[in-house]
């Protein structure tokens, strides 16, 4: 790994998000490597939550581009914190995104990478490694799409304005009966207007697809934090989405849990509030 030199204090979104893709790049590299290891897994939460080497791997090495080039910055990991205590800049990182695709062998997995500042995200990365594909934003210059083969391309979200052919990934992480219960009345809700429902397991990468026009929308309740949104949250906005917690605010990119609706806007308003009567039916 090639050390990344320390920004100055002032550092442009530019300079952020070089360091994001190399952060990104390196918890990357630690996933594919991960694949040939035999998946040793610790229970963290519930039953649907659980860490592997490549978790904490990843982290660690994302830490560590990030802490030699902005060392008083402070970064919210998914597998712990680092960095510095206060800072105006907080790095939010998930070293590994899908860990139940990922050790089950399923290569629908990445890696999150972001930077907020007290006006929102500046910069994020996420990075699929099993496919080569990074999508990267910085406020105000866009979305892109790069690929294996060095192809460059700005991500743009669908132009589906139709509920009825709307594709819709979501998810779940839940040991609760009410919450299981009340997440399958969203999926029949969901099946009966849409074109369908998609449970892909990674937050992160299903916020990406939206943001490159894959996917129509995707939305999770109490189940995302941070560092599962942070990249994407800005990727949709510069790619001409909307990101928004389900009762219609800023999502939450603090401590705690996180709601999330993300869309490529021409179909928000109609699946919020499809979402939103669904489960008012209780």
């Amino acid at each position: 790994m090639t050390p990344t030199p320390p920004l100055t204090t002032a550092p442009t979104p530019a300079e952020l998000l070089a360091v994001a893709v190399a952060a990104a790049r390196a918890g990357g590299a630690i996933l594919v490597e991960g694949l040939a290891r035999p998946q040793e897994l610790r229970l963290k939460r519930e039953r649907a939550s659980f860490v592997t080497w490549a978790d904490v791997t990843s982290q660690a090495e994302i830490f560590a581009v990030i802490g030699a080039a902005c060392p008083e910055h402070a970064i919210i990991g998914e597998e712990g914190d680092g960095g510095g205590a206060e800072s105006s800049h907080v790095w939010l990182v998930d070293p590994l995104d899908g860990t139940a695709n990922y050790a089950a062998g399923i290569p629908f997995a990445c890696v999150s990478v972001a930077v907020r500042d007290d006006a929102g995200v500046v910069a994020g990365a996420i990075f699929e490694p099993f496919r080569g594909e990074l999508y990267t934003a910085e406020r105000g210059d866009g979305a892109w799409l790069s690929t294996v083969g060095g192809e460059r391309v700005r991500s743009s979200v669908s132009g589906n304005d139709s509920i009825g052919r709307a594709l819709v990934a979501t998810g779940l992480q839940s040991d609760v009966p009410e919450e299981i219960r009340a997440h399958g009345r969203r999926i029949v809700a969901l099946h009966e207007r849409t074109r369908g429902s998609r449970g892909l397991g990674s937050p992160a990468l299903c916020l990406a697809y939206v943001a490159a026009g894959r996917l129509d929308a995707f939305y999770e309740r109490d189940a995302t934090y941070a560092w599962d949104v942070g990249a994407g949250s800005l990727l949709i906005a510069e790619a001409g989405g909307r990101c928004e917690d389900l009762d219609g605010g800023p999502v939450n990119l603090g401590p705690g849990l996180a709601n999330v609706m993300a869309t490529n806007g021409l179909v928000h308003d109609e699946l919020m509030a499809l979402i939103a009567r669904t489960d008012g039916a209780g």
